[in-house]
């Protein structure tokens, strides 16, 4: 599979600190068709997640702000958060960026899931075979999906699949992770004038959402989550969940629409499977003011359409409340044991705070560590004491 769209997650995050830009490469992960692990690294070109840190925390917190009751006690119970609405935002706000700053350190084999590789002179029936063994981002949004209804996780837990999910849910809305024309969805598309974004695939994953923020007045998630959540409130309805196929195919006419014909880039023959990168245009595409602006208002309707969207899977997911007797299920497999917070547990208000960092393997709370010096691509977010020491990480040395 050529590389889809897999945009430079971390930029959105890194613009806030100082635009951190080792960390801001974006593309589509080469055919994996090598097993090894380390061949895997070096074959795949770094990568990362749709919309960036800020866009995929958008859509969390607007999904959990429409959970049903009994949606959110599942969310609550299997991210070890209280079950107030504040609180479950939180805690999906974490969740929604761990595929891009934990998961895929762990295991470089889930790059390909966060795309779907759709040709733009593809048909609707070409969808599914773009997605061959569900090694996609609509294949495993119908995996993880069932996962956690059917409460049989992998090797990530109940907590590490819903973040997949919630992940996930976010990345198809992106038009460009569901795009390919010969370019890594844009990817090896150059633009001006100079900005510090690199390609187009960048543009549209961190850029139209800083520039969103910015039309808002926020330059927070939290802000324009909720005023993007009022603004579309009226096609809250209509934008119930529908299959992953279906969602992955309106991003791709949105790409063909917003992205490839708005910018009269012409359409190239595609094979998926031949890993080429290519500018079709041949030179760097001007983005003027005009086009970023209307750029910012897709976005902005796709985040809410993802959060939407995102709410109404889980609120079919989860009908019944969760039981209280149920052991909290966030460890990372079926049989470990469970993730109890403790009367240890260092909280804010509702907000648990224990944090990790995810290259020292050792863990903090506020007043004590590295808490407060931690860089934000390394943090780990965990229940308990308990939780982050079952996963490895001691504390740090001068925390009481």
């Amino acid at each position: 599979m050529t590389a889809g769209t897999m945009g430079a997650t971390i930029e959105g995050w890194a613009y806030l600190m100082n635009l951190m830009e080792p960390f801001s490469q974006s593309s589509h992960s080469a055919p994996l068709c090598i097993a090894n692990l380390v061949l895997a690294v070096l074959l795949c070109p770094v990568s990362a997640s749709a919309w960036g840190v800020d866009g995929h925390k958008i859509v969390a917190i607007i999904a959990a702000d429409n959970l049903t009751p009994a949606a959110a006690s599942h969310v609550a119970d299997i991210l070890g958060a209280s079950a107030n609405k504040r609180a479950i935002a939180t805690a999906m706000e974490a969740a929604s960026i761990r595929p891009d700053f934990e998961f895929r350190d762990e295991d470089p084999l889930t790059k390909p899931w966060h795309f779907i590789d759709i040709c733009l002179q593809d048909r609707r029936a070409d969808v599914p075979a773009r997605c061959p063994g569900g090694n996609c981002v609509t294949g495993k949004i119908d995996e993880y999906s069932k996962r956690l209804k059917e409460a049989k996780y992998d090797r990530w837990g109940a907590a590490g699949d819903l973040a997949f999910l919630i992940h996930f849910v976010g990345d198809i809305h992106q038009p460009l992770h569901a795009a390919n024309d010969e370019d890594r969805g844009g990817n090896c598309i150059t633009v001006k004038p100079n900005t510090r974004a690199k390609d187009l695939h960048e543009i549209w994953d961190t850029t139209v959402v800083r520039g969103l923020e910015d039309s808002i007045d926020s330059g927070r998630p939290q802000t324009t989550a909720h005023k993007l959540e009022r603004k579309y409130a009226p096609e809250k309805e209509a934008d119930s969940w529908i299959p992953a196929g279906d969602i992955a195919w309106e991003s791709n006419q949105l790409a063909r629409s917003d992205i490839y014909a708005a910018l009269h880039i012409p359409i190239e023959p595609c094979q998926p499977t031949a890993n080429v990168c290519r500018n079709p245009l041949g030179h760097a595409v001007e983005l003027d003011s005009s086009y970023m602006y209307r750029a910012d208002a897709v976005a902005g309707h796709q985040l809410a359409k993802a959060g939407f969207r995102l709410a109404s899977l889980l609120n079919e997911t989860w009908t019944q409340p969760a039981a209280p007797n149920d052991a909290p299920r966030g460890s990372k497999a079926n049989s470990a044991p469970a993730q109890v917070v403790s009367s240890k547990t260092v909280a804010v208000g509702d907000q648990i705070v224990f944090v990790g960092n995810r290259r020292s393997k050792i863990y903090a709370w506020p007043g004590c560590g590295s808490y407060d010096r931690m860089a934000p691509e390394n943090r780990v977010v965990f229940a308990s004491r308990e939780a982050a020491e079952q996963a490895g990480y001691r504390a740090a040395r001068n925390c009481p």
